[in-house]
């Protein structure tokens, strides 16, 4: 366990209480007890859950959070797994959060505890609180179309080929996806925005996004 994650999880452990501390060669896990509370601050819900902190290249790492006692029904529209792993947001949300380096309790508090208490939202009320990705593949595709705001799958198609170097544009040059501006003045702050996110993940997500075209194609 290197110095900052140390610090880390001392400052945890002083700030939640109901957590206690083990490790192994790879990870430290922190597993304890998550209260969710309503703006009244009364309790709504209690939820077992052990918190895995890779500790090779930490602070850029993503924990993992399984929930231990069964208090989510074990199914994706709780965005759950059959053993209990949490899908605590969109893949590309947590990448930047790694790449940024993490912090223990604002991974908590960012990540965690509203990964819960949007299940008791949607428990009371029948929806998430800010709304809610679709699973899985449909996730990445409502994700690109949030982010690059269009329905249109060939533009993000071309946008994400772009962001991973299999086409070659000038800033000087046309863009050659949508009209006679020069490229820095028109898409290329929409490839700036996605390469961020790294070359492996895009090379998923343009997969994704060919496979989505082509089932599109064959209706």
């Amino acid at each position: 366990m290197n110095s900052t994650l140390k610090k880390d999880v001392h400052n945890f452990l002083n700030t939640y209480y109901n957590f206690k501390i083990t490790e192994n060669e790879k990870c430290v896990v922190l597993s304890g007890v998550i209260t969710v509370f309503d703006l009244n601050n009364v309790p709504w819900g209690n939820y077992g859950i052990d918190i895995f902190v890779p500790t090779n290249n930490y602070p850029h790492v993503t924990p993992i959070v399984v929930e231990t006692t069964k208090n989510i029904d074990r199914s994706w529209d709780f965005h759950i797994s059959d053993e209990g792993l949490c899908c605590l947001a969109i893949p590309h949300k947590l990448i930047l959060a790694k790449r940024s380096g993490i912090n223990l309790i604002n991974f908590y508090q960012t990540f965690i505890y509203p990964f819960f208490a949007n299940h008791q939202y949607k428990l009371k009320t029948g929806k998430y609180a800010n709304g809610e990705f679709e699973h899985h593949e449909k996730g990445i595709i409502q994700f690109y179309q949030e982010e690059l705001e269009t329905d249109n799958l060939l533009y993000i198609e071309k946008i994400i080929q772009i962001g991973i170097g299999k086409l070659k544009i000038g800033n000087n040059d046309l863009c050659p996806i949508c009209s006679d501006k020069k490229f820095k003045r028109c898409c290329k702050i929409k490839v700036l925005k996605i390469e961020k996110y790294g070359l492996k993940q895009l090379k998923k997500d343009l997969d994704i996004v060919k496979n989505e075209i082509l089932k599109y194609n064959n209706l």
